[in-house]
């Protein structure tokens, strides 16, 4: 088990018609630091842990610090993941702020956070992945898209996608 590696691709027949709540996003480098970026998480999911939650049915947004490896490790450690838990790294940690979280039903949904070139341009760097209970001071974990970049890159590749063909306008916030 584990959900580790968590991310998959989707090519879609037709593009996807942009709206307010769909539209594009640009992707972070190879491995690229996203320590101290204050992010953006938004998704559908449940108000609250547990059965009193509530599916949402308007699209939420939820802002959330990336917290650095090792913290998001210490603070896992010390809930029933146990002392010898150890964090996959295809992973990063975000949020550990109570009251503010993804939760369930939220799996699947970006995490984006200001590039480090150009804060003013979003990059996608975490899927939501899993967590802890919901809005606990215990980050949230998230695939970290920056990990598979070159393996996204090389499955583009192949289906003969350049991702630095497309308009440099992607992600930019308005």
């Amino acid at each position: 088990g584990g959900l580790f590696n968590d991310i998959a691709l989707l090519f879609l027949e037709t593009p996807a018609d942009i709206a307010e709540h769909i539209t594009t996003i640009c992707l972070p480098e190879q491995d690229e630091n996203m320590d101290n970026r204050n992010c953006v998480a938004s998704g559908w999911g449940k108000d609250v842990f547990g059965k009193e939650g509530k599916y949402q049915v308007i699209l939420k947004k939820v802002e959330l610090p990336i917290v650095r490896r090792d913290q998001c490790l210490e603070s896992l450690r010390q809930t029933r993941l146990g002392q010898y838990f150890k964090l996959h790294e295809s992973f990063i940690c975000a949020g550990g702020i109570a009251g503010k979280d993804t939760c369930k039903g939220d799996g699947g949904s970006p995490l984006a956070c200001p590039s480090h070139d150009n804060p003013a341009v979003y990059v996608q760097a975490g899927i939501v992945a899993w967590g802890i209970g919901c809005g606990t001071d215990t980050p949230g974990v998230y695939a970290d898209v920056s990990h598979f970049r070159n393996w996204i890159d090389n499955k583009l590749s192949i289906s003969d996608i350049d991702i630095r063909d497309m308009n440099a306008g992607y992600g930019t916030s308005s």
